[in-house]
Parts: C-alpha cells; structure tokens; sequence
C-alpha cells in the first residue's frame, strides 16, 4: 500500500515550551481525513478531534505556508523559514525551525499559529464584502456573545488589543466586526474602521437614487421582519471612515463610525474624526449595520470575529423594551449558522443559569458549536458559587461542545494591553485556586490560549467550508448568468456618450435664449421689456399729493403753519374743498368737488386779509373721503383724456395736506423753518410700502417664464426619449433647480427691499436735490392753480360756466400772488418735495440691483450650473454611469434595474471565484 504523508507540527502549548509536538499519522491517499493528536488537549476535545478527521486536516494543513505541497488531495502552503524533506520509500513532510529549535515566547507561538492561517482567514472579510454571504451562504466566522455586562468589552480589548468605547450608550448598539491580520516583523501598527452597510432602515422615509420615496416602517419586531424597519440589501454597501496608526485614535473613531450607523438618516460623513460640532444623537436606538475594524500588526493572531450587542433581559425605559427582541433576534441571525462558531461570554460573579445568551444558544441548537468563555475568575465567590464553576470546567453542566476558558482583564481602561497580560499570567500562575486547585485546566487559563484556539478552530471551519462555498458561488454565478439571458434586449450604443452629447446641445440652446435676444430666441427681449415695465411701475408709484381736505379755512388755520411760518394763512371757506390730480400738475391727486350749500349762512368777501391765525387740534381736521361727483366723476367719463393717478399708479402712496401736517407736528423741532429728518423718513417709508406688489409679480414671472422656456429645450432637445425615466428626471431637475434658485433670488430681492425700507439713505447728494427742485417746482405750480381756482369759486361758484379749457386756464393765470397772498402749504409742499427726490435716487438703484441680480445669479446659474447638475443627477461621472443610463432610457425600466442588479451581481461572483479558486 502506498505510503501517505506524515507531518509534524508545533502546538500552541509546543510553541511557547519547545517539547511536546503533534502529528498526522500515515493515512492511505485515498482518504481526504487525518487524525491529529494534541498532548496538550483537554480530554473534552478528543472526540471532536476525531470525528472524520476533518478538522484535523484543516488545522494541520493551515499550520504551513509560502510553499506548496500536495496531502491528501489538498495543496498545502509551506511557511517560509522552513524546510520539505525526502524520505526513503515515501514522501514526509517535516517542519523544522532553521534554528532546530521550537522554543518561544506566546506571541511567537500565535506568529507560527498565524502564518498558515493569514489567507484563508483574510479571505472571508474579502468575501463578505462581494456580497457572497447575502448571495450565495453563511461564512464562517466567530461570534462573541453574552449579557449586558459580562466583561465582554474587557474580553474583546483583550483578544484585540485595541480599546473600545464604553459608556457612552453607542458600544452595544450594532455589531462590530474585528478583523486581525499578521503582518510582517517590523512593519508598524494600522487600523481602518469602515461601515458595512447591510440593511436599509425603513423606519425614516427613504429617497432611491431615482427618485422613489419609501415610507417608513414601525420600530418593533415582527415575525414577517424580525429586525423591524430594518430591510436586507442584496448587495451590501462599505463606506470607508477612518485610518490610523494610533492606538489611541481607536475609542473616539469607534464611538463617532457606532453614531455614524445610529444616524442611518443622515450623511456618515457628518460624524468622521476631526469633524467639528458633531451632534450625539441617535435616531436609532438599535442598528444591525456592522461597524468593520481591520488591523495589520506583526504580533496579532490571524483571526476575524464579532462583537455582537450585549443581549438585553430587561428595557431601561419602557419606549425601548422593543430592543429586547430586536437584539435577540440580531443575534439569533448571527450564531444559528452551522458556519458560526460562537463565543458565550459568561462572567464568574452571576448565577450561569441566568445567562439570556446561554439560552439563546440553547434555542438555536448551537452549544455543539459554542467555546464558553468565563470572565471575572478574580471576583468569583468561594462555596456554592465556586463550586458550580468547577462542574462547568469540568464539564458536569451547561456542557458545550468545545469546552470553556477563562480570562481575567483588567477593567480600566487605561491600563495597556501588555499589562493586563501580563498581569493576567501573574494571576493564573500565582492564585492558589488557579494554580493548585484547577490546575488540571491550566490550558484553558488566560486569553493566548483562547487567541489560539480561535485561530485554529475559525481556520479549521474556513477549510471544511471552502469546497461548499465554492460550489454553491459556481452555481450561483451560472443562475445570475442565466437570468440575465432571459432578459429583453439593452438599449445599444455608448448610452453615457449619447446622454453627455444632449445635455452640450440642451445648454448651448439655453445660452442663446438667455443671451442673444434674438427673433429666433426671442426670451431675453421679452424678459427685458417685462422688467421695463416693472420698472416703470416702480417708478410711476412716486408719492402723490391729495389737497382733497377742508385744511385751507379761515376758521381753522393750519397750527403747523402758524408755528412754521409768519405768513398770514388767506381765509377760505370751510366746505371750499381744493382738489388737483394729473403728471402735469406736479403729482397732485385731483378731486374737484363743487361748493354744497351750507346750513349756516357765510359771509362772502373778496377780500384775501387772513384772520389771525389759530391752534387747531388733530380732531379739528375731518378725514378725506374722494367725492363722488362734480368734477372726480367727469374725469372718469370716456369724454376726457386725463385718467385718475388711482388708476394709472395704483401702488403710489398719496398723502394728503392733513397727513403730512400730522407727520411733521410729530416729528417737529424747535427751529423755525427746519423740517425733522424723522418726518422725511417716515414719509419715505410709507412711499416705499407699494412696492411689494409689483415685486413680488415680477419675480414671479420671471420664475415661470423662465421655466416654461427651460422645459421647452427639454422637451425640444430630449424628446425622443419621452416616455423614459431620463425625460422624467431631466424635468424634475430642471424645474427643482429653477424653483430653488428663482426663490434664493426672490430672497434676495426681498432683502433688498428691506434694506430700502429700513433707514433711507443715499449718497447721490447732487441727484437727489436736483429731482427735490424739479419736484417742489411742479407741486408749487400745481398748489398755486388750485388756489387761484378756489378764489375764484369763492368770488364767484359759476365762474368756470361754459368756460373751455384754455379759457379756464387763463383766467386763473390772471389771478395775481397779491390776490392769493403766502402759500400756507409750504413746509408741507417741500416735506413731500424731499421724499420725492429721494424717490427718484431709491426706484432707480432699487430696480437696477433687482435686474442685475436675476441676471448675474439666476440666469448665470441656468447658463453655468445647470449641466453640471443634471450630470450629477443622471450619474455620468459615476463608475456605474453606464448601467445608470440603460436604466434611465430603457422601454422597461425594472428590466433594467434588475441587469444592473444582477451585473453587478455577476462581477462579484466572478471574483469572488476566482479568489477561491487561487486558494
């Protein structure tokens, strides 16, 4: 019979003492299954050791590395260092130090461990992340669980060497994946925290790139969704979010990536190191999303685990008690897969059968599959407790299939790695109880012996799986290959190229009609003349005069006018109303009324001597009401050519003497003929206050004529894709980004105003005082026709009787400045004088930042930024852009969705197979 292959190996035990070895006896070649016997095992393992061989042969044959060699039908990897020898009469493989020598420290003996294993190890995150585990199977890997403060953090620092965040509320909030890779001697430490992104939290309103909205689910656990809102992902996401080589760096990184994946509605990188003002909050209590630690060193073991949520027995609060479930339901998904190899965290100070997680793993059937790891043996009670444990140890109850161990960390958090090993070594070497008393169970005793036996059982379980994964990958790869054969035909064609080409020829069409004002592009001309009218409207709502008061009396003399001005005020008669309107005379509101007949009989003089001025009082002047006939309702008729300034300005402010006389009492100052800023502003002010309207309509139009033009390209230029999701989107970009910009411009615009309204000011000194001359001028002129015109009504009612315009008007020229006397107006007449030379400074620069704005921001935007938005909607800069196009312009769309899906789907499987197959 043909000799097979014996091979030696060191054990972890051998490594650190230099003695004892562990071998694979001869075995026909025919058999795929070897016996390896460890001295240093624990008679608990023996079975399992030698159950089919299987294990044996994984964890013989992931001992060696670098060089390969043919057992039992499997290419074995020699590890550098070492060296393959002939044998008479057969092949024998023997490993030997170059130094023949096997003694070590424990870090050395993990190094050796570790060296075999580093690839198949470092092959399963690889895997993970190309979506086999959602695709095809459960990977192998190790689980640490246990209750809420077992010592599992304490456990996890100490297999890692790295610092996690405690009690800060986010530690057991999402699993954390701890990846550990050798390096090579003397290369440096460094860690890279990612997020793995395996499910969609449903429970926010949810955006897809396309635009579709999802609404959310309930918080709490069903038997339809076990994990709630949270939904699977096909193919998972992995987002990088931080690198280091600092130990250090690790609590506060863990802590911000746990936030990050707490906060599924918000962008991760809002929470990456370094980043100011990060909020803590959580918008999820709970989050199945995996937090990704990997770590390369010279002395770590290879060796993937994770660290799942503490199992919860009872809810803080009452509105978190659906986290018991949720948790347990996490959890229960991570050990039921008989790749998992599970690590029961239980610590020495409670009763064991009060473990949540115990029971959890009785559930699931999984205590064949399960290392129990007992914590806090310092704190462990002499008499009954300890007594239980010792049965535990010894196998008597709670068994599990591979036994326990037990190790003492230090809980402060401050204290290194390498100290608490150390003085982990102390204490199980030292302790009457550990040393003596259970010393049969020294192998079982601190975390290298657990570091060890996880690499090798987690190797062992990689090896038995791969044929299995790597079948079920071929099959799964020649399913998606077959799904996508029975698809319809892909639109043809560089789609990118095509897309990229319609949205050069869409803004080029954009520039002419924002541009050239020609008739072929006839929207800038258009726009313009709309903006002159707004302008002129702006301009023509200038503040009017109304004389449509009883103001001018002998009775009642102006009390503004005897404080300003020493000038006799003439007598008129009360119910003599003086009305002027019309551009011609100056901005005066014209509301002729015709004298009524008085109850009291007046006397009628033609005299023009004053009577003594006197104060009046605020209740003295009545209201103005416009007339409703005589002369208001002629200038109304069709028969004249003058229109009222109502209508021809219906957002001018008109003021009356009364008012303006009020305005300047209010605001008087003790100088005689000197007029109150404060009186000019609040005048100002006023007349500024009918610009709102117009404003407001302009911008509008603007808006919507804008848009409707924009949508006209759209459709000129992408019309032969209406119908598809690409029309759809372009459309929905482009009037989203009209309507943001149009409203940033409507803001500022706004503001503009505001800015006008809120203290008047100019430096057009010379502008302003020449508008203020030409504007007391004509209100002047206009003031003295309408006293002329009253004197003479006064002297005679009928004095205008069949009289036509230009005799009407030569008659009142005739009448002198004597006859007329002092203008009793005049302080009132050059008040609204100033605010109209104002007026004309404040509409000009108003409606030219007004233009200038919608051109130099929002059709600069249109010409410039447009593009460049719609290319980052549709994804043509993307690494998928083409994939994104077939689906954007495809007859069926979900057809297309499903062959990005399943391409993607396609290439990951193809790589993963090949890594396999390199194995």
């Amino acid at each position: 019979m043909a000799r097979g292959v014996k091979v030696e190996v060191p054990s972890v035990a051998t490594a650190r003492r230099g003695s004892k070895r562990s071998s694979i006896d001869e075995m026909p070649p025919s058999s795929s299954a070897a016996t390896i016997v460890d001295e240093d095992t624990p008679m608990g393992d023996a079975q399992h050791h030698q159950s089919n061989g299987k294990y044996c042969q994984g964890a013989a044959s992931l001992l060696l590395s670098s060089t390969n060699i043919r057992f039992a039908d499997q290419v074995i990897d020699i590890s550098k260092g070492y060296r393959v020898e002939q044998s008479n009469g057969g092949t024998a493989a023997h490993i030997e130090n170059s130094s023949d020598t096997l003694e070590s420290d424990s870090d050395a003996g993990l190094e050796l461990l570790g060296r075999g294993m580093k690839a198949f190890v470092t092959l399963i995150p690889n895997l993970r992340d190309l979506g086999v585990e959602e695709l095809v199977l459960p990977l192998p890997k190790i689980c640490v669980l246990g209750d809420q403060s077992t010592g599992k953090s304490s456990l996890i620092e100490g297999i890692s060497g790295i610092k996690v965040p405690r009690n800060v509320g986010t530690c057991t909030r999402c699993p954390l994946e701890i990846n550990l890779t050798a390096s090579e001697p003397g290369t440096s430490w460094k860690c890279t925290i990612s997020l793995y992104k395996r499910y969609i939290y449903e429970g926010l309103p949810v955006t897809s790139p396309f635009g579709k909205t999802t609404a959310g689910k309930p918080e709490g656990a069903t038997r339809a969704r076990p994990l709630g809102p949270w939904l699977l992902q096909s193919t998972p996401e992995k987002l990088p979010f931080f690198r280091t080589s600092k130990k250090a760096d690790i609590p506060r990184a863990l802590h911000l990536a746990q936030l990050a994946t707490l906060n599924p509605g918000s962008d991760h990188t809002k929470f990456l190191p370094g980043k100011a003002n990060v909020e803590e909050r959580m918008q999820v209590k709970f989050s199945p999303n995996v937090v990704t630690v990997d770590i390369s060193a010279p002395d770590v073991p290879n060796l993937s685990f994770y660290d799942l949520p503490g199992v919860i027995n009872q809810a803080e609060i009452p509105e978190e008690e659906y986290l018991v479930k949720l948790v347990a339901n996490l959890v229960k998904s991570y050990i039921q897969n008989e790749n998992c190899i599970n690590l029961l965290a239980m610590p020495m100070t409670d009763d064991a059968a009060n473990s949540t997680a115990s029971k959890l793993v009785q559930e699931m059937h999984a205590q064949n599959r399960t290392i129990g790891v007992l914590t806090k043996p310092d704190r462990v009670q002499h008499g009954e407790s300890l007594s239980q444990w010792v049965d535990v140890l010894n196998g008597h109850k709670f068994r599990l299939g591979h036994g326990y161990y037990v190790v003492k960390n230090n809980p402060n958090p401050d204290v290194s790695h390498a100290v608490a090993r150390q003085e982990e070594e102390e204490f199980f070497g030292n302790e009457e109880l550990w040393a003596r008393q259970l010393a049969s169970h020294r192998d079982r005793f601190g975390t290298f012996k657990l570091q060890g036996v996880l690499s090798k059982r987690l190797t062992a379980q990689i090896r038995t799986s791969l044929p299995q994964i790597t079948e079920r990958v071929r099959a799964k790869t020649s399913e998606v290959i077959a799904r996508l054969g029975e698809l319809p035909e892909a639109p043809k064609g560089n789609l990118t190229l095509k897309v990229f080409e319609k949205l050069l020829i869409f803004e080029n069409e954009l520039r002419k009609q924002l541009d050239d004002g020609s008739e072929e592009h006839p929207f800038h001309t258009e726009w313009h003349a709309t903006a002159e009218r707004f302008c002129a409207t702006i301009a023509d709502s200038y503040p009017r005069l109304s004389l449509s008061d009883p103001l001018m009396t002998a009775q009642t003399p102006s009390r503004m006018a005897y404080r300003l001005s020493a000038t006799p005020v003439p007598s008129l008669h009360r119910s003599e109303i003086i009305a002027v309107d019309s551009d011609e005379d100056g901005g005066i509101t014209q509301q002729y009324t015709p004298t009524p007949k008085s109850k009291r009989k007046q006397p009628v003089t033609k005299s023009f001597q004053s009577s003594p001025p006197k104060r009046s009082r605020l209740g003295d002047i009545p209201q103005y009401e416009p007339a409703r006939d005589g002369m208001a309702s002629r200038l109304d008729s069709p028969s004249t050519n003058r229109t009222t300034a109502a209508v021809a300005a219906p957002h001018a402010r008109r003021f009356t003497l009364t008012e303006i006389r009020n305005i300047l009492q209010d605001a008087h100052v003790s100088l005689p003929n000197q007029i109150d800023p404060k009186a000019t502003q609040k005048m100002i002010r006023e007349s500024l206050l009918g610009w709102d309207s117009p404003l407001e309509e302009f911008m509008n139009f603007t808006k919507e004529t804008c848009l409707a033009m924009i949508l006209q390209k759209v459709s000129h230029t992408f019309g032969t894709w209406r119908g598809t999701q690409l029309f759809e989107l372009v459309e929905e970009v482009c009037s989203s980004f009209l309507r943001e910009h149009s409203e940033k411009q409507l803001q500022s615009a706004r503001r503009a105003l505001s800015l006008e309204r809120q203290k008047p000011s100019t430096l057009q000194k010379r502008s302003m005082q020449t508008a203020s001359d030409k504007a007391s001028d004509k209100l002047n002129t206009a003031c003295r026709k309408e006293r002329a015109r009253a004197l003479l009504a006064k002297v005679d009612p009928d004095w205008d009787h069949n009289l036509t315009s230009h005799a009407m008007a030569e008659k009142i020229s005739k009448v002198t400045d004597a006859q007329l006397g002092p203008n009793p107006y005049f302080h009132e007449l050059r008040a609204l004088s100033d605010v109209r030379g104002y007026y004309e400074c404040a509409y000009s620069r108003f409606v030219d930042n007004i233009y200038q704005g919608i051109e130099a921001e929002l059709f600069s935007a249109c010409r410039t930024e447009l593009r460049t938005t719609l290319t980052q909607r549709i994804g043509l800069e993307e690494q998928d852009a083409k994939q994104r196009c077939a689906v954007l312009l495809a007859v069926d769309p979900e057809a297309e969705r499903i062959r990005l899906e399943l391409t993607k789907q396609k290439e990951n499987l193809e790589k993963a197979s090949a890594w396999l197959e390199s194995q």
